[in-house]
């Protein structure tokens, strides 16, 4: 491997040289789990933006079928690029240029080495791009540029200004990655190059721990591949529970809209959980869950704080329908209040329960899909490696929580809104007629 680093952050470089290490030690490359819990880092995604810039600049190359699949580049080719100014991301300023000094970048995917030269960055209008103030911008001269293309625009008296371009009737606009931004419009702009790679500023430690960088690279991951897709984003799917709200697909379209000064996030009707563990798992936000569903809270308290001890009681039972429908016919002995368990065996019933059935939980019935022994072996071993960062569930009224936490973000997943004169359903359970809270919910109510 080449010794010229300098594209490399500090935090890129130490998460190379312990992957390096610890292929060298164990024969495989660490997990992600694992590379997140050595650099104490806050969220998946992080690690995911370091691994993905890591393979971009061919210091390593990633299987992605399997979890252990990082192999490190034995060498790397690179150019050097003149740093010849700087370029605002925000209000233009005069474009100067002068040559401030080289940087070594890796060559893959350049080609005429004379036809690119680098601008370091000042200002916040593009972090939405991943492009902070006091990154370097490696440009690629040319003097047209397509539409949403990251570009070196030159406006009015020889101003410049890094936006997006867009060509609409007779006028350009020149649109910021920033929602607190307005764009410009003009209807002569010049294009003096397009963006081909970031560097990130090695001084500033606090630009990947924004929420705005965290999001982009998320979302840039789960963005659909397929462009015949009617999906924008792909299925995420991070919680335990076998069917968590059937939110999976609404993951990116939520989190697109959370606001980036979100510090913390409340949730009235926490349910199956999928929108609230990816912010606590992928964002590193913390999450405050609260469900009326008694049973259910009994069991995030276990997997949240002792997952590996729900791991070892559901090893012990076996996906069969018999003993499916011994642990079915004691929970609905528990909700009609006639027997009670203590709350580590309900916990564990009730996953095992709600995770093999169809229809709604302990009153639906089993399927033979979920009763294969190789998923079942799955389905635990999530339930044990579950590690949720900054997330707690608690069991109250969404009435309550609300006043509760009068200057937190709220995230709201009420119960399904149906007419009282439903004979479809009643409460969440169908064809059931089975009171349970969801009976009558108030949603004008929480509305209002």
């Amino acid at each position: 491997m080449s010794n010229n680093m300098q594209t490399l952050t500090k935090r890129q470089k130490q998460i190379l040289d312990y992957i390096g290490e610890y292929i060298k030690k164990n024969g495989i490359s660490p997990t992600f789990d694992e590379i997140k819990k050595h650099f104490r880092l806050s969220a998946l995604s992080t690690v995911h933006q370091h691994i993905e810039t890591l393979e971009q600049k061919k210091y390593i190359k990633k299987n992605n079928n399997i979890s252990r699949g990082i192999e490190i580049c034995d060498k790397i080719s690179t150019i050097q690029v003149p740093v010849i100014g700087m370029i605002t991301a925000g209000q233009p300023i005069e474009a100067l240029e002068y040559q401030e000094k080289t940087i070594t970048i890796d060559a893959s995917g350049l080609n005429k080495i004379n036809n690119y030269y680098a601008l370091k960055v000042r200002g916040d209008s593009m972090v939405d791009e991943g492009i902070f103030d006091g990154d370097i911008v490696v440009i690629k001269k040319q003097s047209v540029a397509e539409n949403g293309q990251t570009v070196v625009a030159i406006i009015d008296d020889n101003e410049a200004t890094l936006k997006k371009i867009y060509k609409e009737k007779n006028k350009f606009r020149l649109q910021p990655a920033n929602q607190a931004m307005l764009p410009i419009f003009r209807k002569d702009v010049e294009v003096r190059g397009v963006v081909v790679k970031i560097i990130r500023n090695v001084e500033n430690k606090t630009q990947d721990s924004t929420l705005a960088y965290k999001k982009k690279v998320f979302l840039d991951r789960i963005k659909s591949s397929n462009p015949n897709s009617q999906n924008k984003y792909k299925r995420v799917v991070l919680s335990p529970i076998r069917y968590a709200g059937g939110k999976s697909l609404a993951v990116g379209h939520v989190i697109e809209l959370l606001p980036e000064n979100t510090k913390r996030v409340i949730s009235p009707f926490f349910g199956g959980g999928s929108i609230e563990i990816t912010l606590s798992k992928e964002l590193g936000l913390e999450v405050i869950g609260y469900d009326i569903f008694d049973i259910l809270c009994n069991y995030w308290k276990f997997q949240i704080e002792k997952p590996k001890l729900l791991y070892k009681k559901l090893k012990e039972l076996k996906p069969d329908k018999k003993t499916f429908e011994k642990i079915r016919l004691i929970l609905n002995d528990v909700w009609k209040k006639k027997v009670k368990l203590d709350p580590l065996t309900l916990a564990v019933y009730y996953v095992y329960n709600f995770n093999l059935s169809y229809g709604p939980g302990f009153m639906g019935w089993a399927s033979d899909i979920y009763l294969d022994e190789n998923r079942y072996k799955r389905m635990i071993e999530r339930i044990k490696d579950f590690d949720p960062q900054n997330l707690k569930v608690e069991c109250a009224d969404f009435k309550d929580i609300i006043k509760k936490h009068p200057n937190d973000f709220l995230y709201c997943d009420p119960p399904y809104y149906i007419g009282k004169d439903s004979k479809m359903f009643k409460g969440i359970y169908p064809m059931r007629n089975i009171p349970v809270h969801h009976n009558g919910f108030p949603h004008e109510e929480l509305r209002d």
